[in-house]
């Protein structure tokens, strides 16, 4: 996540960091912060709660259109996964326009570049985040925060079970909260809209699978499937039928990785 100096962005900060310093941890990707978020005012609303103006952004995107450009040259140039901090719609509109004029779906859709967060995709621009193949990486602790005088319901902004249903892929990211089931619970009731709530199922889904797909490990991880990873928890509940409520309380009573056991809660007695 590269940052900026007064002659621009960063591109060289990072580049000594080896891809893989074991076999359990690779670096990929480069994430650029394309807008702000309510933490440092650029959320400020401009004209009445119940507006669309009301969740854009207040101040001008942290980057020109010509260094949207170049972020897509770049990713291509050097084979790299694009992640794109993008909150409000005016920054995931203009990187879209962007996408179109670097080639559109035919270059893009198969790139895998990320939205995190995507607070503000509009049901306008859903359709065109689906065409271009991006993965969104949704916070539902987003969904359980100030609600804004029920702005997000009446501007259909913060989806989720909108995004599944236009086949986007959807990731989990905790974005400060780092219990999962605490998210779960937050993404299968939604508080802030609750007609973009998803099944638990789902969740685990956007958690697992999606997210593996989102660095392109698909293949080794997400599922619990032969040649893969047997990366996996024994959980102290059932997380698909305990009380909502009690979701925030399901902790790991064995946790193993690449098929080897990391924590023993000394639960489960082993052969």
């Amino acid at each position: 996540m590269p940052g900026t100096t007064p002659a621009g962005r960063d591109i060289q900060e990072g580049r000594p960091v080896p891809r893989s310093s074991n076999p359990l941890i690779t670096v990929s990707g480069t994430k650029w912060v394309l807008d702000g978020t309510p933490l440092e005012g650029t959320f400020a609303p401009r004209n009445d709660p119940g507006t669309l103006e009301y969740f854009q952004l207040h101040e001008q995107l942290t980057f020109p259109q010509t260094e949207l450009a170049a972020m897509l040259q770049e990713t291509l140039r050097d084979h790299d996964q694009l992640l794109l901090h993008v909150s409000g719609s005016p920054a995931a509109a203009a990187m879209l326009s962007a996408m179109q004029s670097a080639g559109g779906a035919q270059v893009w859709a198969s790139q895998r570049v990320r939205f995190e967060h995507g607070d503000g995709l509009t049901p306008d621009l859903i359709p065109r985040v689906k065409e271009m193949g991006i993965i969104v990486v949704r916070n539902p602790s987003h969904g359980a925060g100030p609600d804004l005088h029920g702005v997000f319901e009446r501007i259909k902004a913060q989806p989720l079970r909108s995004l599944l249903a236009a086949g986007i892929p959807v990731a989990f990211g905790s974005d400060g909260l780092p219990n999962p089931y605490l998210n779960i619970m937050f993404a299968s009731l939604d508080p802030n809209r609750p007609s973009e709530a998803i099944t638990r199922e789902q969740a685990v889904i956007a958690y697992t699978l999606t997210s593996a797909y989102a660095e392109f490990a698909e293949k080794d991880k997400g599922s619990l499937e032969p040649s893969k990873l047997a990366d996996l928890a024994v959980l102290s509940q059932d997380i698909f039928t305990v009380d909502a409520s009690d979701l925030p309380k399901t902790e790991s009573v064995l946790t193993m990785v690449g098929g080897k056991i990391v924590y023993d809660g000394k639960v489960l007695p082993l052969q």
